[in-house]
């Protein structure tokens, strides 16, 4: 008997896309650039019920995975924005771009991920990191920052809960079967290896991919360098909109 075989569990049920939680990471390198932007910005590319955060606080992402035990490595970058749900803040993430195909089924099914292909570098050149994003032939966004001193973990704004706005289609009709707000899995068994700090920017050309090209920055605030192991579990269903 195959005991990878599961019909509960993703398609296809004799052998699955990809394994059943948790995956693992391993040496996995993380830029985040923080930045403000204007609140009526924020509030274009959030859906109902969440609401722009005041400060218009915004972070652009790169992750450079060497290593995953589900979807093998790949390069990924967004843009997640500060939001208010229920009186409470979080962070939402309209826009999510990576190199591996292979990471993009399960990222949209499981979590909602909103992930889109895309070509992908991240280099670093002395102190410097770049990350540069392009998808059909439009160079759409660079990250850029620079080592400068050792951070300590309490400095990097948290980042979580993270939500997603997860939805799967009808077969009969162009509706949704599913639409959920869900709060992304948490990580654990989290260990630093290396965590610096100092200035970054991020800069976006306009593109058809998505409307994030809208969250153009109106102060950068600075910028972390980390690299780090976890291990990503389950998300949370947090509103369900057909309910």
């Amino acid at each position: 008997m195959n005991e990878y075989r599961n019909e509960n569990w993703s398609m296809p049920f004799d052998s699955p896309a990809y394994p059943t939680l948790p995956p693992y990471y391993r040496d996995t390198l993380l830029q985040l650039v923080y930045y403000e932007t204007e609140k009526d910005h924020v509030a274009r590319v959030l859906p109902a019920p969440l609401e722009p955060a005041d400060d218009g606080l915004c972070c652009a992402f790169a992750v450079k995975v060497p290593f995953c035990t589900h979807w093998g490595p790949f390069n990924e970058v967004g843009v997640c924005v500060k939001a208010v749900f229920e009186g409470e803040e979080a962070f939402f993430l309209p826009c999510l771009f990576l190199t591996s195909s292979d990471a993009i089924s399960p990222g949209r099914e499981i979590w909602g991920c909103p992930k889109k292909k895309a070509d992908i570098t991240v280099e670093q050149h002395g102190s410097e990191l770049t990350t540069t994003a392009t998808r059909a032939g439009i160079q759409f966004m660079q990250l850029s920052s620079r080592c400068m001193a050792p951070a300590e973990p309490e400095e990097v704004p948290p980042l979580f809960p993270m939500y997603l706005l997860k939805m799967i289609p009808k077969a009969e009709s162009n509706e949704a079967a599913i639409k959920q707000l869900v709060a992304n899995g948490e990580l654990s068994d989290v260990k630093i290896h290396k965590l610096f700090k100092g200035p970054g920017v991020v800069s976006f050309r306009p593109t058809v991919a998505g409307d994030f090209w809208r969250l153009e920055p109106k102060e950068f605030l600075g910028s972390f360098y980390q690299v780090i192991d976890y291990t990503q579990g389950h998300g949370k269903v947090v509103y369900d909109y057909l309910a």
